[in-house]
């Protein structure tokens, strides 16, 4: 994930697509000379009916890999995956040859893509292992190694793979990425000159050159380099969001509004370009626009924390405050660290819910985890926030003891009132009579 909260083109691969397109090629006697070039996604290689040689996968797991493919074809063109079977096949080929590199590779793809990231590496290293030309192998280590957060070592990777490969541009456009997201922008800038070097139509490089002028603020340069790319792509949903951030960048939100909605043209379930418009929306108070946008992003499977949030800030501005509440506490749940949660709820519990002291708890927490009371700026709005909070505490109390005390004092009364009635009650009752005395009593 990009630092700059778009997304980045090292995405988990697809072996759905990857068996779509193509293989890279198994002879029967296998050799160890890497493809002259692999494709963005992972790929598999085909087994070619022939005898087994000593240097490769001996007959029996030639065939097992084969049956293998074809079944991984057979799901990706009727679209019903089901990675268990394909990863029981795999598993026999490797059992059939444990040297079989290739057979490791592909239960590495399988494993990613079902967010099995410590499954995948240990099958990636081993195809590595098995088999050092196999770059693909090499891209997924360094893939999973970015995305655990490690980019020093990610980077180390990438650079490697470079100097194996010296005709790869991919490896370079993303050593161009990660120096940019590093902010070395003169690295970014150079890496992503020898990608185009090499393959002068890679996107990648392009993106990531466009993205570092927007970094460094130089917007007509940014603006060439996008002029650029659009020539090589006009269906490629990134490389508007970016033209986008441009002009929102240079102060035009209408023609920032313009690209992000071209992004979805091409790209309809593209989360990124609605939760551009869905913050647009947010700024301009268009809240019912706003709940539109990332509402579809969330069923379109971009429900970050982040999303969760902003949808609860759009549902609080139209008025849903448990429908709110109830966004805050998905946010919460996918990051508990995410420090806006804890403001936002709080807001909606002082001004909706009456509920001034749970607020202030809240509140608490949001500075806690926003670097505490140092770090926030003398206009943040929290400040404002808690004293208000704290005054409509006070004012509880106070109102809660008056309560009391006219309780009291309404009470003293009732008490004395009915004294009174007894009293009074009391004095109107007639004398008690002595009886008359009867013969025979004693005086």
């Amino acid at each position: 994930m990009r630092t700059d909260g778009h997304p980045f083109s090292l995405q988990p691969p697809r072996l759905t697509a990857l068996l779509a397109v193509g293989f890279l090629l198994l002879v029967g006697c296998a050799t160890s000379a890497p493809a002259a070039k692999a494709p963005a996604a992972p790929t598999a290689p085909v087994a070619i009916p022939g005898p087994a040689t000593s240097s490769g996968p001996n007959s029996h797991a030639l065939l097992l890999f084969e049956d293998a493919n074809k079944a991984a074809e057979a799901q990706a063109k009727s679209g019903n995956r089901d990675d268990a079977t394909l990863e029981r096949r795999y598993q026999a080929v490797r059992d059939a040859d444990p040297s079989f590199a290739e057979a490791d590779y592909n239960l590495g793809v399988l494993a990613e893509r079902q967010g099995k990231q410590d499954q995948a590496f240990a099958a990636y290293k081993s195809a590595l292992q098995k088999k050092p030309s196999l770059k693909p192998a090499a891209e997924g280590l360094a893939r999973l190694t970015q995305s655990s957060g490690d980019l020093p070592g990610a980077i180390a990777q990438w650079n490697d793979i470079a100097r194996a490969f010296p005709d790869d541009a991919n490896s370079r456009a993303q050593l161009a990425e990660l120096y940019r997201i590093t902010a070395d922008h003169d690295r970014a800038q150079e890496f992503a000159r020898q990608a185009l070097i090499r393959d002068s139509r890679n996107l990648s490089a392009y993106k990531t050159m466009l993205r570092s002028d927007l970094d460094r603020k130089q917007y007509a340069m940014a603006e060439l380099v996008g002029v650029r790319a659009l020539k090589i792509s006009t269906t490629d949903p990134e490389l508007f969001l970016a033209l986008g951030d441009v002009q929102m960048a240079k102060g035009s939100p209408d023609k920032a509004i313009a690209q992000y909605q071209k992004a979805l043209e091409v790209k309809p379930d593209y989360v990124p370009a609605r939760l551009a418009l869905a913050r647009l929306a947010l700024k301009d108070e268009d809240y019912g626009a706003a709940e539109k946008y990332l509402s579809k992003a969330v069923a379109d499977g971009g429900g970050t924390a982040e999303v969760h949030l902003n949808l609860g800030v759009a549902y609080r501005g139209m008025g849903q405050v448990d429908k709110a509440l109830a966004e805050y506490d998905a946010a919460q749940k996918l990051n508990p660290k995410l420090a806006p949660v804890y403001l936002n709820r709080g807001i909606v519990l002082q001004r909706y819910k009456d509920a001034p002291d749970q607020s202030l708890e809240l509140y608490k927490q949001y500075v806690l985890l926003s670097g505490g009371e140092s770090a926030l700026p003398p206009d943040a709005p929290v400040i404002a926030l808690r004293r208000e909070a704290e005054q409509l505490v006070a004012a509880k109390a106070q109102a809660k003891t008056v309560e009391q005390q006219t309780r009291t004092l309404q009470d003293a009364q009732k008490l004395q009132q009915q004294r009174l009635r007894d009293a009074e009650a009391a004095q109107k009752a007639p004398p008690a009579q002595t009886p008359p005395a009867k013969e025979g009593d004693k005086l």
